[in-house]
């Protein structure tokens, strides 16, 4: 063990698994004091989770790193459904497509894959690292100076390479199902573990089977198998172990071999040949589905499986954890770099607890198709019909949460329900589409209608004032006006009638280096923002650094934002309390 140390730093981030990558992506954004650290010895290389949703990819892709993954990754963009059919002959019996929201799609790409690209967003921004082989051995959290913006109330022992005594303003622990750090802060991680088993393996396939480049469910008499196409010909099977009459807790999982999983595969799929030479990865799971009682206290937060634990086929698992860690991650940053008030860090729970709840519902949905296989004298393929259209249901009526495009933002410092509704199709605590690079600031969106109206001219001019005041209440002295908060406008007239000094200077200001920013205005002809087909009247959206939208409301509520904005930022040269 390492001659101990004593460190202090702003964020302490245990676990370096999506979560916790996610959330030191935002402290490497925004320069702040952080450290990393993993108990394992070296990164994911193979295996483990694998599905990326396209809520993921959007905030991927507000990261910069979303081509990557699509270049490696194999798309997914339908789910066959194979039974037996009449003659007892194992046929498809339809597909359904998989919900996209454009441009982003489904993608099957391995963990190690998807953390190297975060690792390497996290280099190009600072130098920030991993530090590995870290344990954790003991955790003090002292209530005291809770208020003091100034003090470090996390304490944590640490053994391994790098141990050290260190102290903390805030931590985010990402430390997995069998979370040490909940269980030092006595959370209760409520729910069960099943009985059943499964195995996983990860291999490149030789068979005739004519759909394994497609995702698939296999429901033969002999058992149901899951089938995940992946990158570079690999495809991972996901199979339960135990026929329905074996389920028992005596069940000994550690007599489970690769051959023994190799075989239940095969005898689930013939009569098409099975086979394998190359297998990447394999393990076994006992399924369980526990939620912790809060994902929060004090300013310690937890993320990931730390907070919920479900079953690894639905294929959320990595997701969750990984919208965890970039919720969590842009508020602290924010607090900790002095722009905004403490207040906005318990939105982590209000926002982000309720669809842990939401993933074991889901979970219990669609995992009772698989443990509970109903018997019948004679033939079953009327039975594994009738379970596969159910299937199909349940998949096309929770695919927009699956997806993650369920928004249940409540209201709160971040989220001003009582806002106009000045556009029929969106809301407050409903996501945008991203439309800026997720750098830890909010945009204000003035939607600024046709500008080559005088009147409408002078609504945005009058407007334009307003914002100019409201960001030099938040921004630091010496620093650019779009520090915390950027303004870009979007206008309803064609393009090539309207420059850029019709607009007023918060949307082009001149910087004697760089010049004038050239990003903040844009045409959008066939505006279709508001409710009035024109884009005559215009709008102001604020829109959160993780795309969701925080306020709405005329040009001429510009008053009404600062206010929004005073719930969350400090004003200037303030720090504010933790």
């Amino acid at each position: 063990m390492a001659d101990s140390i004593e460190s202090s730093t702003d964020v302490l981030i245990i676990g370096a698994g999506p979560s916790g990558l996610m959330a030191a992506y935002w402290m490497a954004r925004c320069g702040i004091d952080a450290r990393v650290i993993d108990k394992r010895g070296i990164k994911i290389f193979r295996g483990h989770a694998d599905g990326l949703r396209s809520r993921t990819l959007e905030l991927l892709d507000s990261m910069g790193v979303a081509q990557r993954v699509l270049q490696e990754g194999h798309e997914l963009f339908s789910m066959s459904s194979w039974a037996p059919d009449e003659n007892g002959k194992l046929s498809r019996q339809g597909s359904a497509e998989l919900e996209i929201t454009p441009p982003y799609v489904m993608v099957a790409l391995n963990q190690g894959r998807i953390e190297r690209f975060l690792l390497d967003t996290i280099e190009e921004s600072s130098n920030l690292e991993v530090e590995r082989g870290v344990i954790a051995e003991s955790l003090h959290y002292d209530e005291g100076p809770e208020s003091d913006s100034q003090a470090y109330p996390n304490h944590a022992q640490e053994q391994g390479r790098h141990g050290r005594d260190a102290e903390s303003q805030v931590c985010n622990w990402c430390d997995g199902a069998h979370s040490w750090t909940r269980e030092q802060l006595n959370i209760p991680f409520e729910g069960s573990t099943t009985d059943h088993v499964w195995g996983v393996i990860d291999i490149v396939p030789i068979t005739d089977y004519p759909d394994i480049r497609r995702p698939c469910s296999v429901n033969s008499v002999s058992g149901i198998v899951l089938i995940i196409p992946r990158e570079k010909n690999t495809v991972r099977f996901y199979v339960p172990l135990q026929e329905e009459h074996e389920f028992s807790r005596d069940f000994d999982r550690s007599a489970v071999t690769l051959e023994s999983i190799h075989q239940r595969v095969k005898k689930i799929m013939s009569p098409f040949h099975f086979d394998y030479h190359v297998c990447k990865w394999w393990t076994v799971y006992q399924v369980g589905r526990r939620i912790a009682q809060t994902n929060a206290k004090g300013r310690i937060y937890l993320a990931g499986d730390a907070v919920h634990t479900h079953s690894p086929k639905i294929g959320m698992g990595m997701n969750m954890r990984m919208q965890d860690g970039f919720n969590i991650g842009w508020k602290v940053a924010l607090v900790v770099k002095g722009l905004a008030r403490s207040s906005i860090l318990d939105t982590y729970k209000s926002e982000h607890y309720p669809l842990a709840e939401m993933l074991l519902e889901f979970d219990r949905q669609w995992s009772a198709f698989f443990l509970h296989r109903e018997q019948q004298s004679g033939h079953p393929a009327p039975v594994l019909k009738e379970k596969l259209a159910a299937m199909r249901d349940v998949m096309r009526e929770t695919e927009h949460f699956s997806q993650g495009h369920t928004s249940y933002y409540k209201a709160s410092p971040l989220v001003c329900k009582v806002s106009k509704a000045v556009a029929k199709h969106l809301s407050p605590g409903e996501k945008l589409l991203p439309v800026a690079r997720s750098d830890g600031r909010f945009r204000i969106l003035l939607l600024a209608g046709d500008m080559r109206s005088k009147e409408q001219a002078s609504r945005v001019w009058t407007c334009g004032d307003i914002l100019a005041g409201l960001l030099k209440q938040f921004t630091p002295a010496k620093y650019k006006l779009d520090l915390a908060i950027d303004v870009k406008a979007f206008h309803s007239a064609p393009f090539e009638d309207v420059e850029l000094d019709m607009f007023p200077s918060i949307v082009h200001h001149f910087d004697k280096d760089e010049g004038c920013d050239l990003t903040k205005v844009w045409s959008d002809s066939k505006c279709n923002w508001g409710q009035q087909s024109d884009g005559n009247a215009g709008a102001l959206i604020a829109m959160r650094p993780d795309q969701y939208i925080g306020w709405m409301g005329e040009l001429e509520g510009a008053a009404d934002l600062t206010s929004y904005f005073h719930g969350i930022f400090v004003e200037r040269k303030v720090r504010p309390a933790l």
